[in-house]
C-alpha cells in the first residue's frame, strides 16, 4: 500500500529544496513509496498533492486496489507513457518558466527513458533527487529491518547450498545455479547482483561473476550473495578453499577475518565511514599486505545493493557519520595478492543501540570440511 508518511516527508524536503516533482523510474524508490514492485515502475510525486502512477491500461484496476493510488494514468506503449508524463508536467508549470524535476541518478535508472523524457519536456530542468531521498532512506524503520532479516536468512540458505555443492571438477556456473535455486526455493525474489563464484586466479577479481571454469583442488573460491526479498537486500560473502589450504592462503584468510572484525568493532554511531576503513587497513598493513588494501570496507545497503553512504563509488561519502538505524556491510573489497589469490568476507549489520548487530549469520571457516551442513 501507498506509504503516505514517506511521501509527505519527501514532499516536505522537495519544497525546501525547490524541487517541483520527483519522476520515479527505478524499482527501489517505487517500492519505498508504494510497497510493491512493477516490471516498469513509473510514477510522479509532485511537491504537493497525491502521487500519480503511470501504468499499463490492463493493470489499472489492480494498481488502484493494491496501492490505493488516487490518480492512475494508463498507457499502451512507451510513447504513450512519455505523453502522459509530459501532460502532467505541463499541468504543473503554472507561472514558472521551468520545472525542476528530480530523478534518481543511480545504477537502475533507464538512461534511454530519461533521455526521451528530457527531449519531450523542454520546460523541465532535471536534477538529482539524492538530496531528498538519501536522507530518508539512510535510516531504516522496523518494517524494513524485518524484510532485510528475511533476506539475510535467504542468503544463508544460499551459502549452505554452496558449501554442499563445491568440489573439484564442478564449474562455477553449476555452483551458482544450485545457489540461486536454493535461494528462490527459500522465498527469494531474485538477486541484486549476479551470484559471484570466483575460483583460482579469478578469486582475486574486484568484481565477480560465475563462468564455465572448472573449480580445481587447491583453489580459493569467493562466493558473494545478495538476494532480495520484497525489494530488500542482504549481503553475505565467504571464501573457501578446495581441499587443504596452503600456509599463504591460510594467512591471507586470517588477515581478512581480523580486518573484518576490526571494521565491525568500529561500526558505531558517530564514527565516520573513513574511520572504519582506517581500522581495517591497520590490521591488513600490520600483517604485511597494506599495498593490496582497497578502500571501502563498508557501505550502506537496503533497497539497493549499495546505498549512500557508498565510499567506493562516492569518496565524499567517507565523511558521513554512522547513525542509529542504518544498515551497512563490513567486508566489501577483496584482498587480492598475486601468486596467492583473493579473499573476501562480508556480512550485513543493523546499527542498533549504537553498535553493529549482525543480520547475516554464517560460520567463518576457510576449509569446507569444517562445516557440518546438510540441507
Amino acid at each position: 500500500m501507498l506509504n503516505k508518511q514517506r511521501i509527505q516527508k519527501a514532499q516536505d524536503r522537495m519544497k525546501q529544496q525547490g524541487i517541483d516533482a520527483y519522476l520515479i523510474l527505478t524499482h527501489d524508490d517505487y517500492i519505498y513509496f508504494f510497497g510493491e514492485d512493477r516490471y516498469q515502475p513509473r510514477a510522479v510525486i509532485p511537491a504537493e498533492g497525491p502521487p500519480i502512477i503511470v501504468t499499463f491500461s490492463g493493470e489499472e484496476a489492480e494498481v488502484r486496489e493494491s496501492i490505493g493510488a488516487s490518480d492512475v494514468r494508463i498507457f499502451g506503449s512507451v510513447g504513450q507513457q512519455i505523453k502522459d508524463v509530459v501532460q502532467v508536467m505541463r499541468g504543473m508549470i503554472g507561472n514558472k518558466d521551468k520545472l525542476k524535476v528530480g530523478v534518481q541518478m543511480w545504477f537502475g535508472t533507464p538512461a534511454f527513458l530519461l533521455n526521451m523524457f528530457q527531449k519531450a519536456n523542454p520546460i523541465v530542468d532535471v536534477v538529482d533527487i539524492a538530496s531528498v531521498m538519501d536522507e530518508l532512506r539512510m535510516v531504516k524503520d522496523k518494517s524494513e529491518i524485518a524484510l532485510m532479516q528475511h533476506a539475510a536468512v535467504i542468503a544463508e540458505t544460499g551459502m549452505e547450498a554452496a558449501v554442499n555443492t563445491l568440489r573439484p571438477g564442478i564449474t562455477e556456473n553449476e555452483v551458482a545455479a544450485e545457489v540461486e535455486y536454493a535461494m528462490r526455493k527459500a522465498g527469494g525474489h531474485g538477486v541484486a547482483t549476479p551470484v559471484f563464484v570466483n575460483s583460482g586466479i579469478r578469486s582475486g577479481w574486484l568484481h565477480g561473476t560465475a563462468s564455465d571454469k572448472e573449480i580445481e583442488d587447491g583453489d580459493l573460491v569467493v562466493l558473494d550473495l545478495v538476494p532480495k526479498y520484497k525489494g530488500y537486500c542482504a549481503n553475505l560473502c565467504r571464501t573457501f578453499v578446495i581441499g587443504k589450504p596452503n600456509p599463504e592462503q591460510e594467512e591471507l584468510f586470517i588477515t581478512y577475518k581480523n580486518a573484518q572484525t576490526a571494521a565491525i568493532d568500529s561500526l558505531r554511531t558517530g564514527v565516520k565511514m573513513r574511520d572504519v576503513d582506517t581500522a581495517a587497513k591497520k590490521v591488513v598493513t600490520e600483517a604485511g599486505y597494506g599495498e593490496y588494501y582497497v578502500a571501502g570496507i563498508s557501505h550502506s545497503i537496503g533497497l539497493s545493493f549499495e546505498e549512500t553512504p557508498a565510499p567506493t563509488i562516492h569518496p565524499g561519502d567517507s565523511g558521513i557519520q554512522i547513525r542509529e538505524g542504518m544498515t551497512v556491510t563490513a567486508g566489501h573489497p577483496v584482498l587480492s595478492v598475486p601468486g596467492i589469490g583473493g579473499v573476501r568476507l562480508e556480512d550485513t549489520f543493523h546499527i542498533s543501540s549504537g553498535v553493529a548487530k549482525p543480520l547475516t549469520d554464517f560460520p567463518l571457516e576457510l576449509e569446507l570440511e569444517k562445516y557440518e551442513i546438510e540441507i
